[in-house]
C-alpha cells in the first residue's frame, strides 16, 4: 500500500511539473488598417488562422471576408461604405480566441 502511495505521489509531481512548466498558446490578434474604398485590411500572425468580420451603423451593416479561416498567410479584408466607423471583431484558434478590435474608419 505504502508503495502504491509513494509512486502515485511520484507520478503525480512529474505530471504537476510538466503542467506548470508547459507554455501555453497565445495568438497575436490582426492588425486593422482602413485603405481606399471602404476596406479594412486585416493581417493575421503568419501561420495563424482568424475569421474576421465587422459591425456598421451604416449599410453594410454586417461583413466578413468570404476566405477568413480558409487560408493562412494571407489580409483578410472588409468592405464597408466609405467614411463608415466600423467595429471590428475576430475569433482565433488560440488564446485570445475572441477578440473585440477597435472601431476603425472605413478608408475614404
Amino acid at each position: 500500500m505504502r508503495k502504491a502511495l509513494r509512486t502515485i505521489a511520484m507520478a503525480g509531481a512529474v505530471v504537476a511539473v510538466g503542467v506548470m512548466s508547459a507554455r501555453t498558446a497565445s495568438a497575436t490578434v490582426p492588425v486593422a488598417t482602413p485603405e481606399p474604398g471602404g476596406v479594412i485590411r486585416l493581417d493575421p500572425a503568419p501561420g495563424e488562422l482568424w475569421n474576421c468580420g465587422g459591425w456598421s451603423l451604416r449599410a453594410p451593416f454586417a461583413t466578413s471576408d468570404p476566405l477568413s479561416g480558409l487560408a493562412a498567410d494571407r489580409p483578410l479584408y472588409l468592405h464597408f461604405t466609405p467614411g463608415a466607423d466600423v467595429w471590428v471583431f475576430c475569433e482565433g484558434s488560440a488564446a485570445p480566441f475572441i477578440h473585440w478590435g477597435p472601431i476603425v474608419k472605413a478608408g475614404s
